[in-house]
């Protein structure tokens, strides 16, 4: 399945006019079994998924596997997806419940077999200047210690800049609900910076005394 996928999303530049679809359309022509409308929507929507991905579990091999993995949910359920409005939200909503199966998995590893497998990779887009990086590096090992729900929370709301109801859509639970799991994450952020990380909270300091749920 991921082979055939792949073949299906290999050179977007014969996909003119499907580009100048609307999502309604490409959503309907992906349900009757049109092949290019299918690389369409892999060409304007990959890239979400892969930042969404890749700010959650940094840059490794597992993300363009979990890429495809995404995509393959959509092709088995496109004919659910009612509206070409919905597209975006089914595909976040779907990269965010693999982000949290496959942390919880790394959890899992970590635990049971106390190897370096599942550890935080690098972190994505890491900034040029090394204090910068220092300080990134230690955020990504604080938020390795949070529950994967609260984890995603703070990721896609602080680091993606999604809005707290698009957090809350894609983690399916109420707004209030993903405030709360943002501010929880914030507040351990800030406590274990002050106390343990010195360069992440250098960087924090500065916005310590902001509402930024």
């Amino acid at each position: 399945m991921r082979q055939s996928l792949a073949s299906l999303t290999r050179d977007p530049v014969s996909r003119f006019p499907y580009e100048r679809l609307g999502d309604a359309e490409l959503v309907q022509a992906v349900v009757q079994g049109d092949t290019e409308a299918v690389g369409a929507v892999w060409d304007r929507y990959s890239p979400l998924v892969r930042t969404v991905l890749r700010a959650n579990l940094g840059y490794d091999s597992a993300s363009e596997d979990l890429l495809q993995e995404v995509f393959i949910v959509f092709l088995r359920n496109a004919a659910e997806i009612r509206s070409g409005g919905a597209l975006k939200a089914f595909l976040s909503t779907v990269a965010v419940r693999v982000v949290l199966v496959e942390l919880r998995r790394r959890r899992v590893r970590r635990w049971v077999t106390l190897t370096p497998t599942g550890e935080v990779p690098e972190p994505a887009a890491a900034p040029q200047d090394e204090d910068g990086a220092a300080a990134l590096g230690a955020l990504y090992r604080l938020l390795d210690r949070m529950p994967p729900r609260r984890r995603v929370a703070f990721v896609l709301r602080h680091i993606e800049g999604f809005e707290l109801s698009d957090v809350a859509k894609s983690l399916k639970v109420s707004e209030s609900t993903a405030k709360r799991e943002v501010m929880k994450a914030r507040q351990a952020i800030f406590a274990r910076a002050e106390r343990s990380e010195p360069s992440l909270w250098h960087y924090l300091s500065r916005f310590q005394g902001a509402d930024n749920a």
